[in-house]
């Protein structure tokens, strides 16, 4: 993203702009996808997916409890253990009110009762106000708790009375007080009437039956670990890769020589200090594979190590392919041996290198090698992609990060709108069998985070009159790919940031930036994500300390959030201070 400044000299100098998006919103607000991923800090467990919608919109906390294990096959389907439920995944019923569905706790807890007095059936009656009978089961609700069964789903979350109410004597904890309440059955659940709480919305509670029949089927461990808070685990029903509702990363320059420990500790440290948990690198194919199978990971090796050593998770980009590739350093005709690559890289660093970015820029032609070719990315990303997830089925494929131009000659750049609209429209949309989540490198320039052209454009002078100068062109990216049922993945932004006064040529709108704005800026975007962008995955910011190894004439050195001797710049106390 950073070297765009004979680009945007060319949009300046009257170069024909791309059309204007359509997806031009007052407001970036918009309603919560309702399958991301969410972390339950009280137990320690991800809900995503089809199990997470049916928990939000089927009473949620009040009638599911919290999820007390991961997704794991038991029986034949796939399930996720809840305090007072267990939920269930029905392929057969995909795209139904039915594709999840309560198991029958209430009845699986009365087996082998049904002789009992509150299990008989008793004779029908005419249903009035307060009673109504089913002859489903030839039981009956009354008062209470037919008004709790009528107010929190009904038939589709409870099922029917399996017996009347009568008095039992709770479970002693965890699954229960081990108090005597009233108490009446249902296939999927066991109300309790608790007098305590009267006239307040917990008069009636539910049976931590999901608690209870954990304790007698049991889980793998694996199921029953607590889950890392800052990365979901992969969902096997919708077979989607996120990473968490806004996560936190810097952009950061490490170092591959063995003399340098000392200062890539120092970066890690910097980075956890602001409260940060990822860390983005670059690492040139050429250097990687110097010769044909010939891999030289030496130094890769050694900023891996540092990174786990620290607990930091790392996204690795990788980009310039090698000589012997005939790509003049862009992306080659046959991607077979960066398959290759990709996979002995993901087998090498399994479980350390949490997220792989194939290509950066890929719009840009001199990333390409001379040409932005889409047809080739796509080869390129799929052999990627294959390569990786041979190597590490767990690890994230990121599409690499597409950077705003406003320009659309392919011998110079595409439009990354246009080039996304171009790459889903490729071959029948192959492309999306081929990435986790899209990178984006939003533009920023002297413009306010929360603007967008043309309906609140940013202060200037200049920089101000197309969507590409502005950090809500994400928003545009992400009606792409609602508009071609990629809803459902998440966006990264593998770069963003705000440069203060810049010296290196086409980015003087640095100059129109504080220390202090840009500190403004970097936090109210993180706000914005939290706030606006339920898609929103990991965002690094550019940079964390290019400072300390490029003099200040170089364009990436204002964008850096730590000054040349690794002091806090304003930009980076205030990472360090905003609510994650």
């Amino acid at each position: 993203m950073r070297v765009l400044r004979w680009l945007f000299l060319f949009v300046l100098l009257g170069a024909v702009l791309a059309p204007t998006s359509g997806a031009r919103a007052e407001n970036p607000s918009a309603p919560e996808d309702l399958e991301m991923p969410r972390y339950f800090a009280e137990t320690g467990f991800w809900v995503q997916g089809p199990f997470r919608k049916y928990w939000e919109t089927r009473g949620g906390l009040f009638i599911f409890g919290y999820p007390i294990t991961g997704v794991f096959e038991q029986d034949g389907f796939l399930r996720q253990y809840f305090e007072r439920a267990v939920f269930e995944y029905h392929p057969e019923f995909a795209g139904t009110p039915y594709e999840v569905l309560l198991m029958r706790l209430g009845a699986i807890r009365v087996e082998g009762r049904e002789s009992e007095e509150p299990f008989q059936p008793i004779p029908p009656f005419p249903d009035n106000p307060d009673h109504r009978y089913y002859a489903e089961t030839g039981h009956s609700l009354s008062y209470g708790f037919k008004n709790y069964w009528d107010a929190n789903g009904g038939l589709m979350n409870f099922g029917f009375p399996l017996s009347q109410e009568f008095d039992e004597r709770n479970q002693p904890p965890p699954a229960g007080d081990g108090e005597v309440h009233t108490v009446q059955y249902f296939e999927r659940a066991r109300f309790e009437w608790h007098p305590e709480y009267r006239g307040t919305p917990y008069e009636v509670l539910l049976g931590l039956l999901g608690t209870e029949y954990l304790q007698v089927r049991g889980a793998p461990e694996e199921a029953l670990a607590r889950q890392d808070p800052t990365l979901p685990p992969p969902d096997p029903i919708r077979n989607l890769r996120h990473g968490p509702h806004v996560g936190y990363g810097f952009n950061v320059f490490l170092w591959g020589d063995d003399q340098s420990d000392a200062l890539n500790q120092k970066a890690h440290e910097m980075v956890k200090d602001a409260g940060f948990s990822w860390v983005r690198v670059q690492a040139q194919w050429r250097e990687l594979e110097p010769a044909p199978g010939s891999y030289n990971p030496s130094g890769l090796d050694r900023i891996v190590d540092s990174a786990a050593r620290n607990g930091v998770k790392l996204l690795v980009s990788v980009v310039k392919s090698p000589e012997w590739a005939g790509a003049n350093g862009g992306v080659p005709e046959d991607p077979a041996r960066f398959e290759e690559l990709m996979r002995f890289l993901a087998e090498r660093y399994r479980g350390r290198v949490h997220a792989w970015e194939i290509w950066n820029e890929q719009n840009l032609a001199f990333e390409m090698g001379g040409y932005v070719d889409i047809g080739r990315y796509v080869n390129l990303l799929k052999a990627g992609y294959t390569g990786v997830k041979a190597g590490d089925p767990s690890a994230i494929v990121v599409f690499g990060g597409l950077t705003p131009t406003g320009v659309n000659d392919p011998t110079i750049a595409i439009d990354d709108v246009s080039y996304l609209r171009q790459i889903y429209s490729f071959n029948d949309g192959e492309v999306k069998q081929y990435y986790d989540v899209l990178g984006a490198h939003p533009g920023s320039n002297n413009n306010p985070p929360d603007a967008l052209w043309p309906t609140q454009p940013g202060p200037g002078p200049n920089w101000r009159d197309h969507e590409s100068f502005y950090f809500r062109r994400i928003e545009q990216l992400r009606q792409v790919m609602i508009e071609h049922g990629e809803a459902g993945k998440q966006i990264w932004l593998t770069e963003f940031g705000w440069t203060t006064a810049n010296q290196a040529p086409g980015y003087e709108y640095g100059n129109q930036i504080s220390e202090e704005a840009q500190a403004e800026y970097l936090v109210r975007a993180f706000q914005m994500a939290r706030q606006y962008y339920p898609w929103m995955g990991v965002m690094f910011v550019w940079n964390l300390n290019f400072s300390v190894v490029t003099p200040p004439e170089d364009e990436k050195h204002p964008w850096s959030v730590l000054y040349s001797d690794w002091t806090p710049r304003p930009s980076y106390t205030a990472l360090q201070q905003m609510p994650k």
